[in-house]
């Protein structure tokens, strides 16, 4: 039996969420296929362990990772850490050989461990991709000098073992672009495949529970580029229009989350705040909402947008981002702004106060 080894930063556990979309897919491919699975997460020895253990039939184990704090110069450790690698796989009995498939999620630290695999079997490789910062430039370092050095260090890095990837996975045609800017001669490895919906997890309920009030949800940590702030604007402009029965349900944490507590506030707008729901508990959190928003305007994809879909709640999005690809062109100009725009966000909202959408949800979307 193949084995097929997945190779990720994060993936669900008991006590975190994030990553569903790599469990959903972990057991697409154990379900599909006749492959021998295991999942190993790339762990910071900083956070807080699972250790190993078993998720929905997904076998896990966690090697954790000795890096620098806050994404300082990551891969300085790289020698030690692969030799606890080798030690970590001979312990856990997994067993990596040329028929092998090594599937890779986000570039660091899984493109670290690729090359290493390959460079000890002759396995088949894949690393898939799924944000817009595809070399993590945005994350860590502040000071310019050594931002600079190590964004440098990191493209450098990318193109040099660029070539022990035999396929890479984008998650829209937005995030090939990305990849393609940083190394256009892998452009014929870069497959796209859009982040589909488990829709036996998320459909139409019979009986959904509704409030009052015409409810717009939005799913999402607290980012500045998520721009939570240009959704409350938006509903503050229609309530100065006269238009008071609007309420905002979030879901989510970050750093911008106090910023917009404090507006909701002060501009009295109807507003609860979720800090995390249960992955398997959002479909009824969708199922209530009459309007699903999201201003996000660095985004690879959005499988929220879908999610919501699936329930059949309509979206709003940004233009040219990874979701606009999956949109007909005849329903753009009603489910995709501008961003920044708390205007433009407004005058949709609205539109979709008064009407209902045309555009619905079908398997292959």
């Amino acid at each position: 039996m193949c084995k097929y080894f997945i190779l990720t930063p994060f993936f669900p556990s008991e006590n975190s969420f994030r990553g569903s979309y790599i469990l959903d897919q972990s057991k697409a491919i154990k379900r599909n296929s006749k492959y021998d699975l295991n999942v190993i997460i790339l762990s910071s020895l900083y956070h807080k362990s699972n250790g190993n253990y078993v998720n929905d039939g997904i076998n896990c184990f966690t090697f954790k990772i000795f890096d620098l704090p806050s994404f300082i110069f990551p891969g300085l450790f790289n020698f030690i850490n692969q030799i606890r690698f080798n030690r970590f796989l001979i312990k856990n009995n997994l067993k990596i050989n040329n028929n092998s498939i090594v599937h890779g999620h986000i570039t660091y630290p899984s493109l670290c461990y690729i090359k290493f695999i390959c460079n000890k079997v002759k396995c088949k490789t894949i690393l898939q991709h799924h944000g817009l910062d595809i070399l993590q430039f945005q994350t860590g370092l502040k000071i310019p000098f050594l931002k600079n050095l190590q964004n440098s260090i990191l493209k450098k890095r990318f193109v040099n073992s660029s070539s022990y990837v035999k396929l890479h996975i984008a998650v829209s045609n937005i995030v090939k672009s990305k990849i393609i800017e940083i190394n256009n001669l892998i452009e014929n490895d870069i497959y796209i495949c859009i982040n589909g919906v488990d829709t036996s997890k998320f459909y139409q309920e019979k009986n959904p529970i509704k409030n009052n009030s015409f409810t717009i949800g939005c799913v999402a940590n607290f980012w500045k580029l998520k721009d939570q702030i240009s959704l409350l604007k938006a509903v503050a402009i229609l309530n100065n229009k006269g238009i008071k029965n609007i309420r905002v349900e979030f879901v989510g944490d970050g750093v911008t989350k106090k910023m917009c507590e404090k507006f909701a506030i002060k501009n009295n707008i109807d507003c609860k705040f979720i800090k995390d729901i249960k992955h398997n508990k959002l479909r009824s959190f969708y199922n209530k909402l009459n309007l699903f928003v999201l201003p996000s305007y660095f985004e690879a994809f959005g499988c929220v947008y879908l999610e919501a879909l699936a329930c059949n709640v309509p979206f709003i999005g940004v233009v040219k981002q990874g979701i606009e690809s999956i949109i007909p062109i005849e329903h753009r100009h009603n489910h995709l702004v501008n961003p920044k725009s708390p205007i433009d966000l407004s005058n949709m909202i609205l539109y979709f106060y008064k009407n209902k959408s045309e555009f619905r949800f079908y398997e292959n979307l």
